[in-house]
């Protein structure tokens, strides 16, 4: 199988993260890809030009980070993340959504943060910020509750490591937002919950290895 992805330097992406708990590094060939390049080929795979993307070895490709997720979940024969059925599958599902908002929205502020700015949209910064902050309260809410190890998990360790790694370029470059913005801060639940997950070696090993 070939993922194409955007390797981040100091991060794990949650597709990495799930590889590494599935135990599929040996079969996944990691491409190194940038969707936003202008001769990219990644289009002429998944018409969205987004990543993750999954090509397998049939050809069929799958795209959509949960998607990719479930698929992985399928091929290893340890706990599933993603609960069969019930209220856990739903709930699960729900935190994991919640925390592709969190991821979305915050690279929403990064894209617009790349403006000048005298060409950002003030009262859209502050919309996607006020999500962004409600997002993170809801993780500090929910942590506390959090059991077993499932996708939502994961998802939300990808969402807050991101913030955390971006934040101190992203926030000083945008127009009304606190430039000191600390995701964690504030919040001891999500940060005690945080620090303890980045331990864990699925969430420390990326596929490809950045000098």
């Amino acid at each position: 199988m070939k993922l194409y992805y955007t390797p981040i330097r100091g991060y794990v992406h949650t597709v990495e993260s799930v590889i590494n708990y599935a135990e599929l590094r040996e079969q996944i060939e990691p491409i190194a890809t940038k969707p936003f390049d202008a001769d990219t080929a990644l289009g002429e795979i998944n018409p969205l030009g987004k990543v993750p993307t999954l090509v397998l070895e049939s050809g069929q490709y799958i795209a959509g980070g949960p998607v990719i997720y479930e698929y992985l979940d399928s091929l290893h024969r340890r706990r599933k993340l993603f609960p069969a059925r019930g209220e856990s599958r739903f709930k699960t599902l729900t935190q994991a959504w919640m925390a592709d908002g969190l991821f979305d929205t915050f690279v929403l502020l990064v894209i617009e943060s790349w403006l000048p700015r005298d060409q950002q949209r003030p009262e859209y910064v502050r919309r996607c910020f006020g999500k962004v902050v409600a997002m993170l309260d809801r993780l500090e809410r929910d942590v506390p509750g959090y059991e077993r190890l499932d996708i939502a998990q994961f998802r939300a360790v990808g969402a807050v490591q991101f913030l955390r790694l971006k934040s101190p370029t992203v926030f000083p470059a945008l127009s009304g937002v606190d430039a000191a913005f600390d995701p964690l801060a504030g919040r001891p639940a999500l940060s005690a919950w945080i620090k303890s997950m980045a331990r864990r070696k699925i969430f420390r090993e990326p596929l490809i290895r950045m000098e």
